[in-house]
């Protein structure tokens, strides 16, 4: 890999420690304030919907300047985000939307410059590696960062431990604007193809399209509905750090072994591995919601999603260079994150609607059957792919 490369998963490393730090506990702290998923799920969908705005917006100024600076506006938004927590402080709640919009700005612009600078960055032949090195660098930060968290929450009292650790997340941010000065990438000086972004493109991107509005349906939603869950069951912002940390070594691991083991061959092999073990994690759950079988999700969960998620994000980039559209990558980047967003939202709107509905906490486990399939509508998609998958650029 180039040196570009190696710096981005360096920042990625970083950005993930960051996350790590603080994104799981500021769903906790809005649940701490309120005991209201409805709420959760509002700021949750305010960012969904701010993000693929901003990601059409973050694309014109890459196209114009450079992914570069799309990041770097990203990262400083990052910043912003936590300095207004820490500004608000318990009042976060009366300021719950505003949140949402700064936070879904800052990660519209943070991941188009991610997604193009990894397709910049690298090529066929080592997209594999650098999405496994990616992830498992990215699973240590995670292990390491939300266990840190927890323990300094638990060493204070009533919010002073969150002011902590969002102070450190801040600090972080700033030092990733600065580690972004040393990225090096050409300036595009060119005007965004909206019918690049809004239409199918091909046949192959059709396919992508579809898997990865599935792929929406579950992704981050399952990950703040089982924290809060944890917090609930366990009563303890300190067990949530020892799930996330277990979570994240299995995850490390999984990782780099999909990397290594999986071959062009055995693509379509490692998505039905992912997508199935991620849909048999989530049955504990449906069955009783206990401490052993959220750590059974968890653990289970950490070791079958790399199956899928690498062969995901490889086959996007893939078929890009198979359509020889390499110029339109930041086009084809905003069109997936519509598609993503658009299952996000669909999926967030159900759950606002069966809770305000039923006023009943086990409609969640409905719910999570719901969201558990859909990881396998997506890799039936994606299985699809068998010529990209298997390693052809023709």
């Amino acid at each position: 890999m180039c040196k570009n490369a190696k710096i981005l998963l360096t920042m990625s490393a970083l950005f993930s420690f960051a996350i790590g730090l603080s994104g799981i506990f500021v769903n906790v702290f809005i649940w701490k304030e309120t005991n209201s998923f409805i709420v959760i799920a509002i700021y949750n969908l305010v960012n969904y919907i701010l993000t693929p705005i901003t990601f059409i917006l973050a694309g014109m100024l890459a196209k114009k300047k450079s992914g570069i600076w799309s990041l770097r506006i990203g990262l400083l938004i990052y910043a912003l985000f936590y300095a207004l927590i820490l500004f608000t402080g318990s009042k976060e709640i009366a300021y719950i939307c505003f949140l949402g919009v700064v936070h879904g700005m800052a990660t519209g612009f943070y991941w188009l410059a991610f997604n193009t600078l990894s397709f910049d960055f690298t090529d066929i032949n080592n997209r594999d590696t650098f999405n496994g090195f990616n992830g498992s660098f990215a699973g240590i930060t995670a292990a390491v960062s939300p266990i840190t968290s927890a323990y300094i929450i638990s060493r204070f009292s009533g919010i002073n431990g969150y002011r902590v650790v969002f102070s450190m997340t801040f600090a972080i941010f700033l030092l990733l604007i600065l580690v972004s000065i040393v990225l090096k990438c050409e300036n595009c000086s060119s005007r965004i193809d909206f019918k690049k972004v809004f239409s199918g493109n091909c046949e192959d991107w059709r396919i992508i399209r579809k898997s990865t509005i599935f792929w929406g349906f579950r992704d981050v939603i399952i990950v703040f509905l089982v924290n809060i869950l944890i917090i609930e069951t366990t009563k303890s912002e300190l067990s949530l750090g020892k799930f996330a940390l277990i979570a994240s070594l299995i995850s490390s691991a999984s990782y780099m072994m999909v990397q290594k083991i999986i071959k062009p061959s055995y693509r379509r092999l490692s998505i039905f591995i992912g997508t199935i073990g991620s849909f048999l994690a989530i049955c504990g759950l449906v069955i009783k919601i206990s401490h052993n079988t959220l750590l059974t999700y968890v653990m289970m969960d950490a070791l079958f999603l790399p199956f899928f998620t690498i062969q995901l994000s490889s086959s996007t980039f893939n078929v890009i260079n198979r359509a020889h559209e390499e110029n339109m990558r930041i086009e084809y980047m905003i069109n997936k994150d519509l598609m993503l967003n658009t299952g996000r939202i669909i999926s967030l709107i159900i759950l606002i609607t069966l809770l305000a509905t039923f006023r009943n906490f086990s409609i969640l486990k409905f719910y999570l059957v719901f969201i558990g399939l859909a990881p396998i509508a997506s890799g039936y998609f994606l299985r699809k792919l068998k010529r990209v998958l298997e390693g052809s650029c023709k």
